[in-house]
Parts: structure tokens; C-alpha cells; sequence
């Protein structure tokens, strides 16, 4: 499986990092010279926090029974938010018990395999990077089609789906569902991918 168009920061961000770190160098220059008082450690936090968060998404994976997971709050930090996402995919293929094979990518995390048999949900959460530009995709095959979709690009999801990215597979097609929220309303289907050899 694989993606010529995936996501990555562009050079604008690697730029942007590189000067914030130039800044922080030059500020502990100064200090030789100049007290900064209660300014030096904040920044040099300042800095670790921005650095840190350059570091791709991470997950985990488990084969489930379809109940959702507990919500997480979201915790501000320098008025940004850092959040969990938790994604899953469920098998409502029906059938004669069909069974779904899905195989789910980033750029840096491969998610391997795995056959979910009817009723039963895959699950993964991870942090979507600092810059926006996280992307999960999967190729979905059964007996009736195949096909390989973005299930989780920050773009399109940090609004649709901030904490819970749901999506069930059906012999129509792979369907996402945005979570319940009192500003953008109930939790409704609003994303259909169809299988690409029906």
C-alpha cells in the first residue's frame, strides 16, 4: 500500500522551528552579558515544548468489541490544545458474517493487518502533530470490494471528529460519522467512501 501524497510540514515549518531555536540560542548568549531573570526557563520550556511536538503521531492497536471508548478532556498549554484522538473502525459488513481486513498506515506508524469479523471494531489513538498534518490511511478489503481511503487527516477531522473518529463498513462503502457536538450538532454520517471496484 502505498501514498505519493502524503502529508509532511513543509519547509515554512522546519524554518519557522530553526528560528525559534536561533532566537532561544541568541537570548542565552545575551545572558552571559545580561540578566534575564524569570524569562530564561520559560523560554527554554518554550522551546522543548515546540520541539517535542515535531514528533509524528503516536498510536497503539487492539482488536474490540464495538463499545466506544471513555471521552478525554481536552488540557490547554500555551493556549493551544493537546488532545487524544481515538479512531475505530467497526465491521458492519452483515452478511454472512463477512470479515473486513483493514491495514492502516502514517508516514511514520504502520498499524500492520487485521481481519475483524462482523460486529467487531479496530481501534487506535494517537496525538495529531503540532503542524496540522497528520494523516492516517487504510486500505479496507473483503469478499465484495476493496479499496484504500484517508480516514484521519487534521484538515478535515480536527473539527468533524476532535476526539472520536468513527467509521463503519458497509457492502455500500466505508462510513465516517462526526461526533455529537452542541455547535456543530448530532453525531450524523457525513463522509461515504465507495468501493473502488463496484
Amino acid at each position: 500500500m502505498q501514498r505519493s501524497d502524503e502529508m509532511e510540514p513543509d519547509a515554512t515549518t522546519y524554518i519557522n522551528t530553526y528560528n525559534v531555536v536561533v532566537f532561544v540560542i541568541n537570548l542565552q548568549q545575551e545572558n552571559h552579558h545580561h540578566n534575564m531573570g524569570p524569562f530564561r526557563k520559560p523560554l527554554l520550556f518554550l522551546v522543548f515544548v515546540i520541539m517535542a511536538t515535531c514528533d509524528p503521531a503516536t498510536s497503539t492497536n487492539s482488536t474490540t468489541t464495538e463499545t466506544l471508548s471513555e471521552e478525554e478532556p481536552k488540557q490547554p498549554l500555551f493556549g493551544f490544545y493537546w488532545y487524544t484522538v481515538h479512531m475505530v473502525i467497526v465491521n458492519n459488513l452483515g452478511g454472512d458474517n463477512l470479515p473486513l481486513t483493514v491495514h492502516c498506515k502514517s508516514k511514520n506508524d504502520d498499524l500492520q493487518a487485521h481481519v475483524i469479523d462482523y460486529k467487531r471494531s479496530f481501534r487506535w489513538h494517537f496525538r495529531p502533530n503540532f503542524w496540522g498534518t497528520t494523516l492516517f490511511f487504510c486500505h479496507f478489503s473483503w469478499s465484495g470490494g476493496e479499496g484504500t481511503y484517508d480516514i484521519y487527516k487534521t484538515k478535515r477531522d480536527s473539527r468533524r471528529c476532535t476526539r472520536h473518529c468513527d467509521w463503519y463498513v458497509t457492502q455500500q462503502g466505508v462510513e465516517g460519522y462526526t461526533e455529537d457536538d452542541m455547535f456543530l450538532g448530532p453525531r450524523r454520517k457525513d463522509i461515504v467512501f465507495k468501493w473502488k471496484n463496484q
